[in-house]
């Protein structure tokens, strides 16, 4: 099963066993120096997470504040059980594939962006989370500190 969401006028999906929790948009403390998809951490339950645009990552244009915006909590790749936010617009169903409805596309590995599928509205690219951030970002946060980290974004109207 895959949780969708949009970015532009992309479908895109996430497999519902990386899902921690869906969360509606919270406000964001920035981070000095994050790459520009780093949209900001917050606390969750007493732990700092940091948080990805996807809308930044995957079409380089920052996410739009929708009421259907919503914050993806999942288990950040790799040894650990820190979590990662991402920021995904247009959150607004799940759907349930079986193996053999994914389509090839002759790409050999396509990195992030994994596996196709289809259903009666289109395409669907089927995220693969160990693929969507560089090692490297993800070491950069290890060990987050709340602190001292600026002013907030707002929440969507």
């Amino acid at each position: 099963m895959y949780l969708l969401f949009a970015v532009a006028d992309e479908r895109f999906g996430i497999n519902v066993a990386e899902v921690v929790e869906v969360i509606p948009w919270v406000p964001l403390q920035r981070m000095p120096q994050a790459p520009a998809c780093v949209a900001g951490i917050f606390s969750y339950r007493g732990t700092a997470v940091p948080v990805v645009d996807l809308s930044c990552l995957l079409a380089e244009q920052p996410s739009t504040p929708l009421l259907s915006t919503r914050i993806v909590l999942v288990r950040r790749p790799g040894p650990g059980a820190a979590m990662l936010g991402l920021v995904a617009e247009r959150v607004t169903e799940t759907v349930k594939f079986k193996e053999g409805d994914f389509i090839a596309t002759g790409e050999g590995e396509s990195g992030f962006a994994g596996k196709l599928a289809m259903d009666e509205a289109g395409i669907i690219r089927c995220l693969d989370l160990s693929e969507l951030l560089p090692r490297e970002a993800l070491a950069r946060f290890s060990g987050l500190n709340l602190e001292g980290h600026g002013n907030t974004r707002g929440a969507p109207t």
